[in-house]
């Protein structure tokens, strides 16, 4: 037997006397059309995220390959070091000639890294299985790693009081001098060289 969707009447109630047998007809009927017209049963489980986003991870990995951050994990190993506290990896950006590692370097550093640009690009390709056509190095400061924070630098600085400083400006000028070579010889220590005298 095959339901039929319940009538106007029956849906909004009835405008005249309705008999008894025909309001359960329309009971039966509007049951049967709850049921063919139902969605989905509920699940017994929620499905984990972490397969969910696995099984679309893997494929996007194989196909692009390893990421940058993946990379600084082993990035002392790949550059030595001494360029792995001046340089860290930022990204890698694809291109029709193939793809390019982006590293950020600290003032001279990017010039050693560029010099030995040919042994970081194998290194990187042992790691990740496949080699950047090319190195593009950008000089600027590096950012503090995840959960560290940058050492709190402390420093008592004592202001010595000298006598007061004289109203010629030659004399002013050659006393602040003075004063500023000996708080460097007390801090540093003596210069070895011969150094201008001023009288």
């Amino acid at each position: 037997m095959k339901s039929r969707r319940p009538s106007i009447t029956a849906r909004t109630g009835a405008r005249h006397r309705v008999s008894v047998s025909r309001e359960a007809d329309a009971a039966r009927e509007a049951l049967d059309w709850a049921q063919e017209h139902r969605g989905k049963p509920v699940r017994g489980f929620t499905p984990s995220a972490g397969r969910a986003a696995a099984r679309i991870a893997k494929p996007l990995a194989k196909q692009f390959g390893t990421a940058a951050n993946e990379l600084s994990g082993h990035w002392k190993e790949i550059v030595g070091e001494k360029l792995a506290q001046w340089s860290q990896p930022e990204k890698f950006q694809g291109g029709a000639a193939g793809s390019t590692l982006v590293i950020t370097a600290r003032g001279p550093a990017a010039a050693l890294i560029e010099a030995q640009s040919a042994r970081i690009l194998d290194r990187v390709a042992q790691y990740t299985g496949r080699r950047p056509a090319r190195l593009r190095i950008l000089q600027g400061s590096l950012a503090p790693a995840p959960g560290r924070r940058a050492p709190r630098i402390t420093r008592v600085v004592k202001v010595v009081e000298g006598p007061a400083l004289p109203q010629d400006p030659k004399a002013r000028l050659s006393a602040l001098l003075n004063r500023w070579e000996s708080e460097i010889t007390a801090r540093e220590g003596d210069w070895p060289g011969p150094g201008p005298t001023r009288t």
